[in-house]
C-alpha cells in the first residue's frame, strides 16, 4: 500500500516537472544563463531540508548535492566546515525557512552572492516488475545575498526506470548515481542574474 502511495507521489511530481521543464523555470526578471568558459560562480550549498521517511537520507543526498555542485565546473562551492560554521553564527536552525537577514548575514560572512537551498522531497526505493530501483524528489532554489528574494528555482521527481523508459540510457541500481544524474539536471537549468558575484564589499552584518 505504501510503496503505491510512494509510487503515485512520484508520478505526480514526474508531471508536474514535466510541466516546469515545458513552461521553463521559475526565475527573476532580468536572469540569463551562466556563459560557457566564464570563470566559476561562488556560490554557497546549504543542508538540505529533509522531508523525506527516513532521516538519514537528508545529510547523504546534501553531500551528493555539494559535490555534484563543485565539480560541476560552473561553480565554485564553499567548503561545507565554513557554511556549517556560519549557519552556526547566524542560528540558521532550518534552511527551509530562511529569514531575508539570515540570507544577507550567511551572504556577507561566505563573500559568495549565491545560496543555494533544496528540499528532499522523496527518496528510497519504489518495486517495478523487474524488482526494486532507487527514487528521489529534489526541490534546489538559488538566493540572492544582495536582496534576500529567490533568484532561480526548480524541482526533479526520478526513478531508476526513467533513463530506461524516458531516456533509453539504462535503468540506474544506484541511489547515489540517480541523485547525481538528477542534481546535474537541476544545475544545468540554472539561470542567475548577470553581474558580479561576488560580495567582497558586502559586509558582515551581525
Amino acid at each position: 500500500m505504501r510503496a503505491g502511495l510512494r509510487i503515485g507521489a512520484l508520478f505526480a511530481g514526474a508531471l508536474l516537472a514535466a510541466v516546469l521543464a515545458g513552461c521553463g523555470a521559475h526565475t527573476a526578471g532580468g536572469v540569463a544563463p551562466a556563459s560557457p568558459g566564464a570563470s566559476a560562480t561562488p556560490i554557497v550549498v546549504l543542508p538540505l531540508e529533509n522531508l523525506a521517511s527516513r532521516v538519514e537520507y537528508g545529510d547523504r543526498v546534501s553531500r551528493i548535492v555539494w559535490s555534484t555542485v563543485a565539480s560541476s565546473g560552473r561553480f565554485d562551492a564553499v567548503e561545507p566546515g565554513e557554511v556549517e560554521a556560519a549557519m552556526n553564527d547566524v542560528r540558521v536552525r532550518s534552511t527551509g525557512m530562511l529569514t531575508r537577514d539570515q540570507i544577507l548575514k550567511l551572504s556577507g560572512r561566505l563573500k559568495a552572492r549565491w545560496i543555494m537551498a533544496g528540499t528532499l522531497l522523496e527518496c528510497g526505493t519504489v518495486r517495478t516488475p523487474d524488482g526494486e530501483v532507487p527514487s528521489i524528489a529534489l526541490s534546489l532554489r538559488i538566493l540572492d545575498g544582495q536582496t534576500g528574494r529567490v533568484a532561480w528555482t526548480n524541482m526533479r521527481a526520478r526513478t531508476g526506470e526513467d533513463r530506461e523508459t524516458i531516456f533509453g540510457w539504462g535503468r540506474v541500481s544506484s541511489l547515489e548515481r540517480l541523485t547525481d544524474v538528477t542534481v546535474r539536471e537541476l544545475i544545468a537549468g540554472i539561470r542567475i542574474p548577470a553581474g558580479a558575484d561576488s560580495l567582497a564589499g558586502h559586509g558582515d552584518t551581525k
